[in-house]
């Protein structure tokens, strides 16, 4: 095995990444050294890399797969038990820390590394943490689980972009039930992901609202019934006025992907009287305007999540595994090499990709 190895580094807001080397770290006894497959670019890189906040140096890339290319003597089997091998394709998650209030109440752990998104200072250990790297090394106990043979690399990524992290909200919103009428705000990955995840929970009839127009059809694709274009509602009033002419008392759920600061109030005032409005990820910039006496006028029932915990990456890999029905994997639209991750980057950025992503075999 090689003992160098190359990755992308973010240095700063608005500067591009800068492809720097890096030798392997030593292996643990608890460790697992990743070889990257994929991973995926993210909202939240894109939403970094014009963030003057966002710390540096960082190796990006929080939605990856890759195969296991050395493991400590203490790793043995996956989260599942299924027993790894050096080559076994991984998904990864950072494993919970099991005695934070969190843990203990069963929410998501905050105190653990977040592959691709926690800032490692250079000099305490590997910056090797992130999947825009060609190698990542876990921590001690990380969250492995093992991809099935026959399930593609493409698929099975999917299993961790959009579809985990609304399954999770669904989960705990309880909905949509079966029959009922969804609409989606927000055409990006994450929309996608409720739209796939609304449809298998039964929802009868989906309606997206977003752009540009090539997201809306795939979004028909994937099971959309109608499809609102920004283009041709540029207003919320103009919305909200369509999706009443549609759905007559308002739809039974509205759930927020978009990360549009006048969504919430937009989706408040769609939603029918005791419905429910979930909200999935960060809305930028953070303050917006919404009138909160709906909620309770309204009697709706609201939830919102961020991330995800591991069972649902679990959940959703099954999931995308039994359903090949549902042809997710569309949704990579453009592949780029490790050399080409700006490009890849600008291409989330200016929405001409669905999920770009850096494939390592192409480097």
């Amino acid at each position: 095995m090689t003992e160098k190895c190359l990755a992308a580094v973010f240095v700063g807001a608005e500067l591009p990444l800068e492809i720097q080397e890096f030798s392997l770290p030593e292996v643990g006894s608890q460790n697992i050294l990743v070889k990257m497959n994929m991973a995926a670019v993210c909202g939240t890189d894109a939403h970094n890399w014009y963030n003057p906040k966002a710390p540096n140096p960082i190796i990006w890339g929080h939605e990856n797969i890759g195969e296991v290319a050395a493991m400590g003597s203490g790793v043995v089997t996956d989260i599942l038990g299924e027993k790894l091998h050096e080559g076994d394709r991984i998904l990864f998650h950072s494993a919970p820390c099991g005695h934070c209030f969190n843990c203990l109440m069963g929410l998501r752990c905050t105190n653990n590394i977040h592959y691709g998104n926690s800032h490692v200072d250079p000099s305490s250990g590997t910056m090797l943490r992130g999947g825009f790297g060609q190698y990542l090394l876990l921590d001690p106990n990380p969250a492995v689980i093992r991809v099935p043979d026959e399930m593609t690399t493409e698929r099975a990524l999917m299993s961790v972009i959009g579809n985990h992290t609304t399954m999770s909200g669904l989960r705990k919103i309880n909905g949509p039930d079966p029959g009922d009428t969804v609409v989606i705000q927000g055409s990006g990955p994450i929309g996608m992901g409720a739209l796939i995840q609304s449809r298998i929970r039964g929802a009868a009839h989906v309606i997206m609202i977003g752009s540009p127009s090539h997201r809306l059809d795939l979004a028909k694709e994937l099971g959309a019934d109608e499809t609102i274009d920004l283009a041709d509602y540029p207003t919320p009033d103009s919305r909200i006025e369509k999706i009443k002419e549609i759905t007559g008392r308002g739809p039974d759920m509205v759930i927020e992907a978009s990360g549009a600061k006048t969504s919430v109030h937009e989706g408040l005032q769609m939603v029918r009287y005791g419905g429910k409005y979930l909200v999935i990820g960060l809305i930028l910039p953070l303050s917006v305007e919404m009138d909160p006496s709906a909620i309770a006028s309204k009697d709706l029932i609201v939830a919102g999540v961020v991330g995800s915990k591991v069972e649902n990456i679990i959940r959703s890999m099954r999931l995308m595994q039994s359903r090949i029905d549902v042809p997710i994997e569309k949704m990579i639209t453009h592949q780029y090499p490790l050399a080409s991750v700006n490009e890849a980057l600008q291409s989330h950025v200016d929405l001409s990709a669905m999920v770009p992503v850096v494939n390592h075999s192409l480097s």
